[in-house]
């Protein structure tokens, strides 16, 4: 897949934008108001890529937070495993300054071949991702 250029990333934003508020019910008018309530711009054409991100942002936030990735409902012997996960991936965060994901952790799980994702790792390798991300972080911790 050839590398896409900023303005194929701005035009695709641009629609994202337009999909995102035909599916909330605004009309030109409202879609108007709100880019310019967010990024102080009269339209989209004015708009950086990173404004069009901020919109995008703002419009996939619901009534429940940010409708981003869905993640499945775990078992109650996988259910204490994940949470720790977004508590050590939180504290990373908190230590280095840098956003860590749950795809951090999809990315550790699937370098090590115990799943494609964490949402379909069993409890063992859960315990195991866990033990990969509380050394990363006396790592990060330790300052090296």
């Amino acid at each position: 897949m050839p590398a896409q250029s900023p303005a194929d990333r701005i035009a695709l934003r641009r629609r994202a934008i337009f999909a995102a508020c035909k599916a909330a019910g605004l009309d030109d008018g409202a879609r108007r108001q709100l880019v310019r309530n967010i990024t102080g711009c009269a339209s989209l054409a004015d708009c950086t890529i990173g404004q069009l991100g901020e919109v995008l942002d703002h419009l996939n936030r619901g009534k429940q937070g940010y409708a981003g990735r869905k993640r499945s409902t775990p078992s109650a012997d996988r259910a204490p495993l994940l949470g720790k996960i977004d508590a050590l991936l939180a504290e990373l965060h908190r230590v280095t300054g840098q956003v860590h994901t749950l795809k951090y952790a999809d990315a550790i799980a699937k370098r090590n071949g115990w799943a494609e994702c964490v949402d379909f790792a069993d409890a063992a390798a859960l315990k195991n991702i866990v033990g990969v991300l509380n050394r990363t972080l006396q790592y990060k911790i330790a300052g090296k």
